[in-house]
């Protein structure tokens, strides 16, 4: 049944968050969205300035991923939050926002046991006993003016029968069990830390947690021929470099498929 979950219970995580030094307190908590991102798009319109706040949502039926793709959250089973973030609280340049968010996001699977991983530019990967690399999770950040809205989605209790494609998992289907009470407060305080990196901070720990750096990978564009090469390296900016038999290429946005996992 839909419902045989729990709900999300606010008060657990404004009690998770005391337990940091988090200032960023405004949480909306509700049933039912279509699209927290969405929502809090919207909410922008009367947002004070320099306020951060986010939304969150036991049961998204609309959300997005990246190139207009469904994330479906069925009731209970995942994360659906997304917080809204002056662009001037980040160190780092515009662009390459949703990989600082990956890896706050990331910091917080590992600090639970979870062999995850950062596909360039946004996806939240499990590395698996046998290599295979599976997603767990996913980033949307929507720049508003003065403001980018940052969607994270994270398969928490996710049956193999919810699962929306063969290539996902979900945090419980690798033994992994957390309160999504806990998770949602730790990603909020990890989000928070993250933004006052600098490129010499956090190009590093992105290069440590990457699963594409170093491999042979298909790029697809929208509007271009997909092209093949090695992922060499991440510019401050977010782009990916890569390899090809043309010379280096520099990519901006794309969808990455790993063609072997790691090179000889």
């Amino acid at each position: 049944m839909k419902r045989r979950r729990p709900a999300l219970d606010p008060a657990l995580i404004l009690s998770e968050l005391s337990k940091t030094s988090s200032k960023w307190l405004d949480l909306t908590v509700l049933e039912q969205v279509e699209s927290t991102n969405d929502l809090a798009i919207a909410q922008l319109a009367n947002a004070s300035q320099d306020s951060v706040f986010a939304i969150t949502a036991d049961e998204q039926l609309k959300g997005r991923g990246r190139l207009q793709r469904q994330w479906q959250s069925p009731f209970g089973a995942g994360i659906a939050l997304s917080v809204a973030i002056p662009t001037k609280f980040f160190n780092c340049e515009i662009s390459a926002i949703p990989l600082l968010v990956g890896i706050a996001a990331n910091n917080c699977l590992k600090s639970l046991g979870a062999t995850s991983k950062l596909k360039w530019p946004n996806d939240l990967m499990i590395e698996m006993k046998s290599g295979e690399l599976k997603k767990v999770g996913g980033i949307l950040v929507q720049r508003l003016d003065d403001y980018v809205v940052i969607g994270i989605g994270i398969n928490v209790d996710l049956n193999e029968d919810e699962l929306p494609t063969d290539n996902a998992t979900s945090l419980s289907l690798i033994d992994i069990r957390t309160s999504r009470e806990a998770l949602i407060a730790a990603i909020i305080y990890e989000l928070e830390n993250t933004t006052g990196l600098v490129s010499r901070e956090w190009l590093p720990m992105y290069f440590q947690n990457s699963s594409t750096i170093g491999t042979q990978v298909t790029v697809a564009r929208r509007a271009e021929s997909s092209i093949t090469g090695i992922a060499m390296n991440v510019l401050e900016s977010g782009e990916l470099i890569l390899e090809t038999n043309d010379g280096l290429v520099e990519i901006s946005s794309g969808d990455v498929i790993q063609v072997r996992p790691t090179l000889p």
